[in-house]
Parts: C-alpha cells; structure tokens; sequence
C-alpha cells in the first residue's frame, strides 16, 4: 500500500513501485527553512514511504512557504538625456527599472511532495499531449523534448531555431511571413483555482479530484507564507541586515537541526508572539477572490502548462490545422507564424480564446514582426506594436534576434553577460587589493582559474570546478558541527560555449563573432581594477 501509486492511462492502469519510481523530485535541498533540512540519502526508504502514500498524503499539514522577491537590474532607454539607465522617467518621477520576480518555496518535505505530484501529472500530461503529434511539439516549455537520433533533448537554442527556420521558409515560399508575438500578463498569479481544479481532474479522468491530489491542490492555490526579509536583523526597523548567525549555530549545534527554527513548536510560538508575520491569499481578481499559485514550487511550472491544455488544443484545431499557422507556446510566450492576410483573425482568436481561461494577453507585449523579401537576397523585418507604430526591429525570442537574414544572440543579454564579468573582476581586483594592502610593498594578485572558466572559451572537457556538500555530525561532546566535502565535477559549460553551441546548431556564424572580443574586454577590466 505505502510503496505505489496508481497512473491511470487511457486503455489501461499501472503502477510504479518504489524500485522502478523515476524519483527525479527526490532530491537533497541546501536551503534554509522553517523545518529542518532532509539528507534524502540517509532517509530515502523512510520518505518514499511518506510521499508515495495517497493517506499519508491527504492528511499532510503543509507548511507555510518563505516569500522573497529577486531583483534583477536592466537598463532601458528614458534616462535624463534619452540614454539607457537603471533608472528612466515616466511622469516627471524617477522609476527603477529593475525587474522584480515574486518567489515562494517550500519546506523540504514540502518539495518533495510538491515535485513527486508533479511527476503524476507530468506523466499523464505526456500521454495527452502524445494524442496529438502537433500538440506535443508546439508545448515547448518545462519538457524534455529528445532530438531525432540523439540521446540529449532540445534546448532554447533548438526551439528558437524551429521558428526561425519556419520564418525563413515561408519567405522562400511566398516572399513574406508574419508572426504574431503574445504575452500573458502575469500568468502565474492569475490561474483561476476552479479551472485548475477540473482540467487537473479531467486529466486523471474524475469528477473530483482524489484526497491526496486535493490537498496538494489545495498546498498550492490556498498558500501561506512568511516574508525571507522578517528572518533576518533588523537596525531599529529601518533596514535589512543579515540573519543571526549567532541564534542559527546555537540551533544547530546544539539541537542538531540545519533550521531557522529549532522545532515547530518554536516557528509558531514566533507566529503566536507577533514576531513572524503569516500572510495568506496573496493574488486576488478584480472581484477579490484568491487567484493564482505561486511560483518557485516544484509543481508550479507542471501546474501552469497543465492550465493551457485546452486552450492548445483549440489553437491546434482552429488556428494549426485548418489555417496551416505555425505555433509555439514557451510558458507565457506565445508565438504564431502566419500570413498577412490571416494575422487579424489569428490576433483576435488568441486573444479572445485567452479570455475563456481567465487570463489575459498583455495589449502593450503584444507585438507583429512583418518579414518579406527585399533583393534577390535580402530580407527586411517590420515591427508593429500594439499602439501601431511600426519601425526596423528583429524578432527577438528566447534570447535570440533574427531579422530575416541573420541570428544574433539578443544584445541586452549579451550586454549583461559583460556586466557580470567586469563585475567579478572588479570584486576579485577589490579583494586582491585589500589583501596587498597588509602586506606593505606587495603586489595584488588575482587568482584568474574560475574567472577564466565562467568568462572565456578555454576549453572545457577538462576542467573541473569543487563543490562543496554540508552536513551535521555529531562531536565527542555531543555538539553538532557542519563538516563540508569538496566534490570535483567537470564544467560542462559556460555562456560563452553555449554561444558556441548555438553557432553550430543554427549554422550561424553571426553568434561567434559577437563574442569575438571577450578576451580583449576580460583583460582590459583586469587592467582597470587592479591599477586601483
């Protein structure tokens, strides 16, 4: 009873056992939580037996989440002069145009739950989707897409080439190509709860969703949590610190617990005091009903493909099959490729058919790339945005540019991966110079051999880089200490090899000369910092 759970499939059932379960989800966390962390290979046997019990599961009390919010800088054009900033000026006001991306995740047996419910869904995802060859192939996101006679599955790099290489053959064909470019506005946060609840029913063939799916359904749309920041010091409320480092070894060492907390009981003795904050329901709709799951959970980007699957379908029927439109759906990216002629009725029936599901296509990201043929030889690609305006502009998606004529990696990540790089020399040269400074008459020195593996081309078969792994043991007198092992593991890849890999794989020579000059700018940053 304990060691399976049942699948169920069209024609038939079958179960996985515990020896035969592709335990993918079953993995060792190294973050901090309310509860402790779990050595997965230590207490495997004693999980599997927790999570793959449907009774164990639907009376789980899942616990709150941790919410933190990453930021992450841009520069875009509105600074005081026109040029591009951090900041830029909308209405007289300064704004930042940082990017913030709302996280939350779960206790360590949390995920574990979470990621093992997602590996149902996802198998059953995966039959449905196999019904329909044309379906399975335009559900391009959170999936492993094998390439034809190779082990290895597709990457961005082979999705964003599929579109390319349709946009050019419809050139080749008709002279011109449309595509059409659609963007949810704020996807996870929107997912209507009820519509979840039967699509996710209707998948395992039930009218209600069984006891243990309920209450992970319910994990996931009707979620607590505590905000990351009220974890850490505070200096009289006025700013954030770091976390009390002293408070987080004494519960270590002491009860043998890698935790923010030693026990339960001490997390909601917090709660009860006032000092930690529970928040609930942080996604309402226009009529203030909860909406919406939470992103950063393991079943989350399951969920959220799951959601769109009659919405597919209806595309593949009325726009794919009986239009002969090519489409794509990477998350809440959405493109389809069509004629000019066939662009309006295609604009507004993915626009109206989103309305159906209760979410919405961002007007303002909603974007048309017009590509015809200019010359024998040369082709031109128009951009229409949704006010209209139309001006020169590539078709960027998944990180790539394409014009009509030539693929590029987009500029702005390029940019950001020099940003990155002078940013590590800076703060290694800093280092470098501090350390000198002890020392009178002596000369900085900047240990290069991980900045050379993240930041250049040398090549990569054989070197490795050290990770460490942590554990509690416990000492002669009794004390718990953190031991940490290093690992060697060979560095498969960095952004500069990916680049490469793209070169190859789109037989575009373009992609490498961009990155031609990364030697001359990882060098002159050297030089600049450490002069300094």
């Amino acid at each position: 009873m304990f060691s399976r759970f049942l699948i169920h499939k069209p024609a038939r059932s079958f179960y996985y056992t515990m020896e035969n379960l592709p335990n993918i989800w079953l993995k060792t966390k190294g973050y901090l939580h309310i509860t402790a962390q779990i050595d997965v290979e230590k207490r495997k046997h004693e999980i599997l037996k927790k999570v793959l019990d449907p009774n164990y599961v639907s009376t789980y009390a899942f616990y709150p989440l941790i919410h933190s919010i990453i930021k992450e800088r841009k520069y875009k054009a509105g600074g005081e002069k026109g040029e591009r900033a951090h900041v830029h000026i909308k209405d007289g006001k300064h704004l930042q145009t940082a990017k913030a991306r709302p996280l939350h995740y779960a206790t360590h047996l949390d995920a574990i739950i979470f990621g093992c419910y997602a590996e149902k869904i996802q198998i059953q995802y995966e039959i449905e989707l196999s019904k329909q060859p044309q379906l399975s192939e335009s559900i391009i996101a959170y999936r492993k897409l094998p390439l034809q006679n190779e082990i290895a599955n597709k990457s961005t790099i082979h999705f964003a080439n599929e579109v390319f290489t349709e946009v050019k053959r419809q050139i080749n064909s008709t002279g011109n190509s449309v595509v059409l470019a659609f963007d949810i506005k704020n996807f996870f946060p929107s997912l209507d709860h009820n519509i979840l609840k039967g699509i996710w029913a209707k998948l395992f063939s039930c009218e209600r969703l069984p006891p243990d799916h309920y209450n992970v359904f319910k994990a996931a749309t009707q979620f607590s949590y505590i905000m990351l920041d009220d974890l850490r010091m505070s200096n009289n409320g006025s700013s954030k610190l770091g976390y009390n480092e002293k408070e987080l070894a004494k519960i270590r060492n002491i009860h043998g617990v890698n935790a923010f907390f030693e026990s339960p009981k001490h997390f909601r003795d917090k709660i009860k005091s006032g000092e930690i904050k529970l928040h609930k329901y942080p996604f309402r709709n226009i009529d203030k009903q909860p909406v919406g799951i939470p992103q950063g959970l393991p079943i989350s980007a399951t969920l959220a493909n799951l959601y769109l699957l009659d919405f597919d379908k209806a595309i593949i029927k009325n726009l794919v099959e009986q239009l002969g439109c090519f489409y794509r759906r990477y998350s809440d990216d959405i493109i389809v490729i069509c004629t000019e002629e066939q662009s309006d009725h295609v604009n507004k029936y993915v626009t109206d058919k989103m309305t159906e599901f209760k979410v919405e296509i961002s007007k303002a990201k909603t974007e048309k790339f017009h590509f015809s043929r200019l010359g024998n030889d040369k082709n031109i690609c128009i951009k229409t945005t949704n006010d209209g305006k139309t001006k020169n502009a590539p078709l960027v998606y998944l990180g790539f540019e394409f014009n009509g004529n030539v693929i590029r990696i987009k500029s702005a990540n390029l940019a950001k991966f020099y940003r990155r790089m002078i940013d590590s020399v800076r703060r290694k040269a800093k280092r470098a110079i501090k350390q000198a400074d002890k020392i009178p008459g002596s000369v900085p020195i900047v240990f290069r051999r991980q900045l050379y593996k993240l930041y250049t081309t040398r090549p990569l078969s054989k070197t490795k880089v050290f990770t460490r792994h942590k554990r509690l043991v416990k000492n002669a007198v009794g004390e718990f200490r953190i031991v940490s092992t290093k690992k060697k593991k060979l560095l498969r890849s960095n952004y500069l090899s990916y680049a490469r890999r793209a070169s190859e794989i789109m037989n575009e020579p373009a992609i490498t000369k961009q990155i031609r000059n990364h030697h001359r700018i990882f060098n002159q940053a050297i030089k600049k910092h450490l002069k300094r």
